[in-house]
């Protein structure tokens, strides 16, 4: 496919790229709070006017945005009812045994989404294997919708017992308050999440009919927006776990929309480390608001399938990303201890850092650049914002140095190390703490502000290298411009692995794979091509932590059922530290990723680096590294780095969109793929 358009939404930034056979077209746009869509319409009209793009000739337009996630962050909901089996009222109130903070007496648990008031319980039962053992009746069911129809809600959550092993009740509910309150939406379990443990397919249903009214505005909204602009293509939105499913699809799938952009971006190191030779890396996508990462292995994103958000939790498929509250607009304060703290709380996009000169007053991340000299206040966004850097300068002097008592520059450096060391506990949860030792990665970073913490962070967490790809500072836009449509299923099984026959994995994915196919060729783009992908999820019996394994493709066998086998014992040791070669083995259940591969805008395999080549600086300016104090840094323009060329810092890379900040001691090269490779030189040893 030619002419594919990708834009992220971003807390702070919204970015633009269009994939065209005679090369990529790149926009960045501020971002719109108040009115998500219209960055999108703004960043449309910049392309029109800037570049002369004709939009009606678009193929495809994919997007990634934060309107689920901002939602659920700030709690602004609608009313939303939720409907249970008689006697388990109580299900999002009681929760689960896990605690938070296990030492913590004060720890308060979270808020149930929906109000215990606005939780029903109907008469009726289905038994764990499926069977009815109380009917549900016309009376129950017309009791129940007299009761919804007087608390005027937006959005009904059904969840009853077991309905992942027969959805007759659910569906029958479903109907039946559709016809009678035609406004409100409604969302059934068997569909949002149709697997065992009623609490978080009780929190992840009640989350998505929250969300869905919201996200169809949303989707309303910015479809008649980019319609009236001229957009004319199929248009997709990214899912938390890598995939696009069409606009329309979306209201009713909110659920799987939350960690939207930040899975672009995943998605985008995962095609590079693809076709590259850093298959193990470390994604570090660091924007405005937060910094997301995340870890690739063999060129593959770990997809988990139970997170919690909010101390909520959410039974969907998404990448696991860890998120840290640090970004470019982190605001830095002294708290009445006297310590020295950056975010969580950001700037945002409106006044955002004071630098911007929009009407911010704290200092925040980018202030402390600022201050350092690593960002050119005349060349920011290409020369179209201009920095204020003395103001940037006060705000660090009146909030951080002076109550620390510390020079302005050690407070503007201070600021960085703190977020650095936040940023660096994220990188090791993500592998250490997964049993990944970080010398065996590569760490990419992208996000506006990625490339400019990556050396520090990597050096706290003893990385391997440093890899920054082409077009960082918007490459999350590059993972949607290059996303396949997407859809997950998941059948409960429940069943000891050596108690089951290969022929019953077969009979347990020909209902799945029929209905995969069918929803592929009505929703993906002609030309696509369907790609299906098994994985088991396993325990011991009796016991609770699961391990997925990917199974084979075609039939199974029984040396398949083996290997199945072996390979969840080996990964049970690797994840959990611990197995059993002789326990019991239980298959919980089995789950299809259905793709529909668009192929395009993929990256091509890198050509071998040339020799290196010394490249001259661009040009000089004062920038203070903690090493080095103030000194004559030289500074590179990217767009003017050919594979082969070399450096050493301290240097400053620059590009439109993001800037690569290079610490001394560092040695970097671009390889044939046009990736900034950066390596720390090896200590000198004494004789």
């Amino acid at each position: 496919m030619s002419n594919v358009l990708g834009i992220d939404i971003g807390g702070t930034f919204t970015d633009l790229i269009l994939m065209r056979e005679d090369g990529a077209v790149v926009e960045k746009v501020p971002s719109t709070p108040a009115n998500p869509a219209q960055a999108i319409v703004n960043g449309l009209q910049v392309l029109k006017s800037r570049h002369g793009v004709d939009l009606s000739s678009l193929s495809l337009f994919c997007h990634g945005s934060t309107v689920a996630t901002n939602a659920l962050l700030e709690g602004k909901l609608p009313a939303t009812a939720l409907v249970v089996t008689k006697g388990f009222r109580d299900v999002l109130e009681i929760g689960s045994m896990m605690r938070p903070s296990l030492f913590d007496l004060r720890a308060q648990k979270p808020v149930p989404i929906v109000r215990r008031e606005l939780v029903f319980e109907v008469e009726e039962r289905i038994g764990r294997a499926g069977d009815i053992d109380t009917p549900l009746t016309k009376e129950a069911i017309d009791a129940l919708i007299e009761k919804l129809r007087s608390v005027s809600v937006r959005s009904v959550a059904i969840c009853l017992l077991f309905s992942f092993r027969n959805d007759r009740h659910e569906r029958v509910l479903a109907k039946a308050i559709r016809a009678a309150l035609p406004d409100v939406s409604v969302m059934v379990s068997a569909d949002v999440a149709p697997e065992i443990n009623e609490y978080p397919r009780a929190s992840t249903t009640a989350i998505s009919a929250t969300l869905e009214p919201l996200v169809a505005r949303y989707i309303e909204e910015m479809s008649r927006g980019v319609v009236a602009e001229g957009l004319t293509a199929p248009v997709y939105v990214m899912q938390s776990s890598g995939g696009v499913m069409t606009a329309e699809e979306t209201a009713a799938n909110a659920h799987r929309m939350i960690l939207s952009g930040p899975a672009a971006g995943v998605l985008a190191a995962q095609r590079l480390a693809e076709a590259t030779p850093y298959a193990n890396m470390i994604t570090f996508d660091m924007g405005g608001t937060s910094t997301d990462i995340c870890l690739i292995k063999d060129a593959r994103a770990e997809l988990e399938r139970e997170s919690v958000f909010e101390g909520r939790p959410l039974r969907v498929p998404q990448f696991a990303i860890h998120t840290i509250g640090a970004g470019g607009g982190s605001i830095a304060r002294v708290d009445a201890a006297g310590m020295l703290k950056v975010g969580p709380e950001s700037s945002g996009a409106i006044p955002g850092p004071v630098c911007y000169g929009r009407g911010g007053t704290q200092p925040t991340v980018t202030d402390a650049h600022a201050v350092l000299g690593r960002i050119d206040p005349s060349s920011f966004l290409g020369g179209e914002m201009t920095l204020d850097v003395a103001a940037a300068r006060r705000a660090v002097d009146e909030h951080v140095a002076k109550p620390l008592g510390l020079g302005i520059e050690e407070a503007a450096q201070g600021i960085l190390d703190i977020a650095d060391a936040a940023m660096a506990r994220g990188v090791r949860v993500v592998s250490v703490n997964k049993g990944h030792d970080p010398r065996d990665f590569s760490l990419m970073p992208f996000g506006g502000a990625g490339a400019m913490h990556a050396l520090t962070v990597g050096a706290l967490v003893e990385v391997g290298r440093v890899v920054v790809p082409q077009r960082a500072g918007i490459f999350s836009a590059v993972g949607l411009a290059s996303s396949d449509v997407k859809y997950d299923f998941i059948r409960v099984v429940e069943k000891p692995l050596d108690a089951m026959r290969p022929t019953e994995f077969d009979d347990v994915y020909a209902p799945m794979n029929a209905q995969a196919v069918d929803r592929l060729n009505r929703r993906m783009p002609s030309g696509a091509t369907i790609d299906l992908v098994k994985t088991a999820q396993l325990r011991y019996m009796r016991q609770d932590n699961k391990v997925e394994i990917r199974l084979p493709t075609g039939e199974f066998s029984a040396e398949a059922l083996d290997r199945l086998a072996a390979d969840f014992h080996d990964a049970h040791l690797f994840q959990f530290g611990h197995n059993n070669p002789e326990g019991r083995i239980e298959v919980v259940s089995l789950s299809l990723e259905a793709f529909g591969r668009m192929g395009h805008a993929r990256a091509e395999p890198i050509g071998p680096t040339p020799a290196r080549q010394p490249t001259e600086a661009q040009s000089f300016r004062r920038v203070y590294f903690k090493e080095t104090g103030w000194s004559e840094v030289a500074v590179y323009n990217r767009s003017e780095f050919r594979p082969g060329a070399s450096f050493e810092g301290p240097a400053i890379i620059e590009e439109r969109e993001a800037t690569v900040i290079v610490t001394p001691g560092v040695a970097g090269h671009v390889d044939g793929g046009g990736n900034i490779v950066l390596e720390r030189a090896p200590a000198k040893v004494e004789a």
